[in-house]
């Protein structure tokens, strides 16, 4: 499951389809998604029994985004998160390394934590107040010797743990899947594009502000498709925020890029401009870092800053515009509605000025109340509520756009850009491949 698809998209070639004739849960895997990606089944957005076999075969294999490393600041530090629906500890031990834990107590299974962030030497079941440590061994039980006797060992009974953690750029992922490859592998040609996103700057990047949550009514495939570089509906659902002068008008003139394992990004070139006057101070910052990035990588570089949107698959998204990053997390709750984590991201090096600014900036646009948020959110809710009927469920999702127009990367832009790009922005390529890689992942048994 885990076989990188890099070598094939980096030469503009499509990897092997799935076969029809293999099963996503009850169902033809060519019933569900077209070999090329460029039609998608209605019921993959509605089906639970291919909701429950996603918890399995994705959420419990792939490399999950789980936090970032500024969210804990010295040994002790945790938050708590999910991958998946399965609720996690992530937390910096007594001894500073990074680990993460299922948020479930190994007597009756109730959280041992239920704080969203905070600082502590030890997790305190609530339900029968066993104790666990930051390195998730069982240290405490009310009565051990009175009322279990002798032949109890605590050392079996420790929190279960994430048996993969490690992190990029100040990223935190964890996977739970014993055999996954480590997160570079899994991450390919993709580590390339954070990087320029993510260490542009001396001293990478932190998050401010904490973390935004919310909820919206929708498989949380569409929005991972939508930021993988669906750039078609920006004239269409954000047309308020262009006429606002919030953004520029969008136009053609861009790059949608495929990294393999169904990771990809997309934008105007030269980045998404979100607005058309920039922040006193902050053009020459911006300045400032397409310089360095030059520096390192060539004049092409600069169509490469900032990146735009993207998804590393499965349900992690983020924006970089020329205001702000958002970093978002499309959790699943059901296969009819997602929570949202979202944080908004700044260089280290920012001066403080710029990272309230920017910190504003981000909540107008993308908060729970952002414009723009408001926008996708209204849209996402309207496509679920019109699955839920009978004749609704029927019929395919049309991903044709910009069929049979992406090449090497590396032919567009020159050396050392990876991945298979197409030629123009409005395109559904990345979608293409997101539904490629999803059906291969839904129809292996193996990993």
């Amino acid at each position: 499951m885990h076989d990188r698809e890099t070598t094939q998209d980096a030469h503009g070639m499509i990897p092997p389809a799935v076969p029809q004739e293999a099963r996503i849960g009850p169902f033809r895997a060519g019933d569900l998604v077209a070999p090329d990606g460029c039609a998608v089944d209605r019921r993959l957005f509605v089906e639970d029994s291919v909701y429950r076999l996603e918890q399995e075969r994705i959420f419990a294999r792939c490399w999950l985004y789980v936090g970032h490393e500024s969210e804990l600041q010295g040994n002790g530090a945790f938050i708590t998160t999910t991958m998946g629906e399965d609720p996690v500890i992530v937390v910096r031990d007594l001894a500073g390394r990074l680990r993460a834990f299922l948020n479930s107590c190994s007597h009756r299974g109730a959280k041992v934590c239920r704080a969203d962030k905070g600082v502590t030497k030890t997790f305190r079941c609530p339900y029968h107040s066993w104790t666990f440590s930051t390195e998730g061994q069982l240290i405490s039980v009310p009565r051990q010797s009175s009322v279990y006797g002798e032949g109890f060992d605590r050392s079996l009974l420790g929190l279960r743990e994430v048996p993969h953690v490690d992190t990029i750029g100040g990223m935190i992922f964890a996977c739970w899947d014993p055999a996954a490859p480590p997160l570079r592998d899994y991450l390919g040609d993709m580590t390339f594009y954070l990087d320029l996103m993510l260490t542009r700057m001396e001293g990478g990047t932190e998050a401010i502000g904490g973390v935004h949550k919310w909820t919206i009514d929708v498989n949380w495939k569409i929005p991972s498709e939508n930021f993988a570089g669906d750039h078609y509906h920006v004239p269409s659902t954000h047309g308020a925020g262009v006429e606002m002068g919030y953004r520029s008008p969008l136009t053609n003139n861009g790059y949608c890029i495929q990294t393999g394992n169904g990771h990809s990004i997309g934008s105007e070139r030269g980045g998404a401009q979100q607005g058309k006057a920039v922040q006193t101070g902050y053009e020459d910052f911006m300045a400032d870092m397409r310089a360095q990035l030059v520096a390192r990588y060539g004049e092409a570089a600069s169509a490469f800053t900032p990146i735009g949107v993207g998804t590393l698959f499965p349900n992690f998204s983020f924006l970089d515009s020329a205001r702000f990053r958002s970093f978002r997390v499309w959790h699943p709750r059901g296969v009819d509605k997602i929570e949202v984590y979202s944080w908004c991201i700044v260089d280290k090096a920012m001066p403080a000025e710029l990272k309230a600014a920017v910190r504003k900036q981000y909540s107008l646009a993308f908060g729970p109340g952002g414009i723009f948020e408001q926008d996708d959110g209204d849209i996402w809710q309207s496509v679920q509520d019109a699955l839920r009927g009978h004749v609704g469920r029927q019929g395919r999702f049309n991903y044709q756009m910009g069929l049979g127009r992406e090449a090497p990367t590396s032919q567009l832009y020159g050396p050392p850009f990876p991945g298979s790009c197409s030629d123009i922005l409005m395109t559904e390529a990345n979608q293409r491949a997101f539904y490629r890689h999803y059906a291969r992942l839904m129809t292996d048994k193996e990993a």
